[in-house]
């Protein structure tokens, strides 16, 4: 399905038509799956979330809020995106209050980024990402990309109309912010 008949269907959503949003939802289904498989590899083993779970409990969150002003594919995945990440940070923080333990993300910062070594927390990550988010949304989006969607950078250049020379610089900039965020945070 091209990109054009996919902002058709969310210009149809943005009218007052929700049911085309099921729509939406089953054509774009394997990256949206996809998406929420990869934010679950990034938890601890043992979670009794699936793919499939995680997509359908945000896509149902999606669908019911009262306004959807979906503009993109682009938008409609960032959206199920952050999403599928607050649900996951809800689900860490009430089995952190069951078992007074936090649970982590089983990847280190540097798996992602390649830099020093920097424990990082899921809940952290969304602090960071909203922080930074209030400071330049473009590095924001940036890091979305890369360390939610996992994209290489050639599908980041793609996805925000630019060079992947420009992603690439801009990568650095995000990656040294998120860094320096979380040295800051460890009290380094």
């Amino acid at each position: 399905m091209g990109i054009n008949e996919i902002t058709v269907l969310l210009n149809q959503v943005t009218l007052g038509d929700k049911e085309v949003l099921n729509e939406v939802f089953a054509r774009l289904y394997g990256e949206i799956r996809a998406i929420a498989g990869y934010q679950l590899k990034q938890l601890n083993p043992g979670q009794t979330i699936t793919p499939t779970v995680l997509a359908n409990e945000c896509y149902l969150k999606l669908y019911q809020a009262q306004h959807i002003p979906i503009e993109s594919k682009r938008h409609f995945l960032n959206c199920l995106s952050k999403s599928m990440r607050l649900y996951l940070i809800d689900v860490l923080r009430a089995k952190s209050s069951q078992k007074r333990q936090e649970l982590g993300i089983s990847h280190q910062l540097t798996d992602l980024v390649g830099a020093e070594d920097v424990s990082l927390k899921l809940i952290e990550l969304d602090k960071w990402l909203n922080q930074i988010e209030q400071v330049d949304a473009v590095l924001a989006e940036v890091l979305h990309h890369k360390l939610i969607f996992n994209l290489t950078f050639s599908e980041m250049a793609s996805a925000m109309d630019k060079s992947e020379r420009q992603v690439m610089r801009l990568w650095k900039q995000a990656k040294a912010l998120l860094l320096a965020m979380s040295e800051e945070t460890s009290g380094a």
